[in-house]
């Protein structure tokens, strides 16, 4: 009678683990694994607003002049008004007079509405301008263009010759800003 009852009591306690107990542990196995996943992340926010503090800190402790010269390199806004003054007063250096000058905004992002992880931080503008000078004039421009502290792509020259030894040149550059 003894064995009898013990084996009618571990088949209930068997039945009753699966049928009440098991999904129960297993919902708790799923979440454990979510937690893992949720500490992970904040582990990682935590290093990115100690990184952030950190360079916010270097970023106040930076002179002036240094902050400029870095929002020379990439401003934080498109200002294509500034730019094509910028471009025709290193050509009146050589004489050179800028006109037409046209600007497109490259839209980088893919439209989904949903940030990405390999998003660019960074919107392009394609400028094109034309200008009518000699070779010698040109390429003095074309190297205070590449000396300036903008980051700036030269995608395209054109030119033409003319009669008189000057010559007709269409420039294309992409310059960057942050988003």
């Amino acid at each position: 009678m003894k064995n009898s009852t013990s084996l009618i009591l571990l088949l209930i306690s068997i039945g009753l683990f699966y049928t009440f107990i098991s999904p129960h542990y297993d919902t708790v196995g799923t979440l454990r694994a979510q937690s893992g996943k949720y500490e992970d992340i904040l582990a990682s926010v935590s290093a990115l607003t100690a990184t952030r503090d950190d360079l916010s800190v270097k970023l106040a402790n930076m002179p002036p002049t240094e902050v400029a010269k870095l929002e020379k390199i990439l401003p934080d806004n498109v200002d294509t008004v500034n730019l094509a003054m910028t471009f025709d007063s290193i050509a009146a250096r050589y004489g050179i007079s800028i006109k037409s000058v046209r600007t497109v905004e490259v839209k980088t992002d893919t439209g989904t509405g949903i940030v990405q992880a390999s998003a660019n931080p960074y919107e392009k503008v394609t400028v094109s301008f034309s200008f009518v000078s000699t070779y010698p004039n040109f390429r003095k421009f074309m190297a205070d263009i590449e000396q300036s502290l903008r980051i700036i792509d030269v995608k395209s020259v054109t030119f033409q010759a003319t009669d008189s030894g000057l010559y007709e040149y269409q420039v294309s550059v992409d310059t960057y800003w942050l988003k």
